[in-house]
């Protein structure tokens, strides 16, 4: 072999990234593994884009343009960036795997900016809960269901409208949030406080009017969110869970059993209510559905099954009875106060609400 041949050309693993941005096949994910052809998820399950593997010298140049010292990161646990193209935002997580022979890059697809309410594609009462000024409300799914991109909406409609103070705990910050009527505050876990609940508790000694917490993943963050929302804040706060009354268990588990009836108690009188949602395949398998599950703690009613654990599984029946769960028809291609309690279930048209037009232009 001529040892002066010269090298093979680099991959331009960014550019390639912008040419599957600009396609119009729907996909959420990018998978891109060392060694291994890079890989996107679509409604239909995870696709190789070629046959040709990854590089380790082509992931370089991304890897530097994600976060230049990657490397030094990656010694020490797990890296997670968001990545701003022209068209879109996409969250990385690189990390190591195979032992510590493969650095791997995950790329969740979003859209450049905060969605307007009407565009997410849930019911138009959802709204209502922002006219309260104090309470919780948790917006749930599983992972890549859109649960950040309708939290930053819900963020973006107070901004917009209220003259307040908005604190964010995040990790790490999603969408930037451009300040219109309220002061902007957004701190990013590590960089700016150690960690949920130590930001939530910094957060409440800045004079907030809104605080929203990235995830609520422990006792201390669920007792200083509940704390939050009995002294005369609105805190919004995530959480992975697949039904409404699965978030109610979860929050109450993170505490001792001896102490979940006054935390019950705490919760049901701060809680305003609960978005669960989730993207399902289409029938065709070309698009994803968005399915959502609303609880709103409007009632005595409500509030009586939350407060007394025992009684939690009676959330279900109630939701059944009062039509809290909806199913969007219409396919997603790429391109003080209480809220009003549901009325029948319905059915309703839907835009983007992780990826989608907006994603695209």
């Amino acid at each position: 072999m001529n040892q002066h041949a010269a090298a093979a050309p680099l991959r331009d693993l960014a550019g390639e990234v912008l040419g599957l941005i600009d396609l119009k096949q729907m996909f959420t994910d990018i998978h891109i593994e060392q060694d291994r052809p890079v890989t996107i998820k679509t409604p239909r399950g995870w696709v190789e884009t070629s046959d040709e593997p990854v590089l380790l010298d082509d992931m370089r140049p991304l890897l530097d343009a994600i976060d230049e010292h990657w490397e030094s990161a990656l010694r020490q646990g797990t890296l997670d960036r968001p990545f701003v193209l022209t068209r879109c935002r996409l969250r990385c997580h690189v990390y190591r795997a195979g032992g510590g022979r493969k650095i791997v890059i995950s790329m969740r697809r979003l859209p450049l900016r905060p969605l307007p309410l009407e565009e997410l594609g849930l019911p138009v009462y959802v709204r209502s809960m922002l006219d309260n000024t104090k309470g919780i409300i948790l917006v749930t799914g599983p992972t890549g269901s859109g649960k950040t991109t309708t939290i930053a909406s819900l963020l973006e409609h107070v901004n917009a409208t209220r003259n307040t103070h908005i604190v964010t705990i995040e990790e790490p910050i999603e969408y930037y949030l451009e300040r219109r009527q309220s002061i902007i505050s957004q701190r990013e876990v590590p960089t700016d406080t150690p960690n949920f609940p130590h930001g939530l508790r910094e957060a409440l000694r800045q004079k907030p009017d809104v605080v929203m917490v990235g995830e609520v993943r422990d006792a201390q963050t669920a007792d200083t969110l509940l704390q939050a929302g009995e002294s005369g804040h609105l805190v919004l706060a995530t959480m992975h869970t697949g039904s409404a009354v699965s978030a109610l268990n979860k929050l109450l588990s993170f505490f001792p059993v001896e102490q979940r009836d006054r935390h019950a108690v705490a919760l049901a009188e701060s809680l305003i209510g609960i978005v669960c949602q989730s993207l399902v395949p289409s029938a065709d398998g070309e698009s994803l559905v968005l399915a959502s599950e609303l609880l709103f703690n409007n009632n005595n009613q409500v509030a009586k099954l939350i407060a007394d654990p025992t009684k939690l599984h009676l959330v279900n029946e109630f939701l059944r009875r009062r039509g809290g769960q909806h199913v969007a028809l219409a396919e997603r291609r790429p391109g003080g106060a209480r809220g009003p309690q549901p009325g029948s279930r319905r059915r309703m048209r839907y835009g983007p609400l992780t990826i989608g037009s907006s994603c695209m232009k």
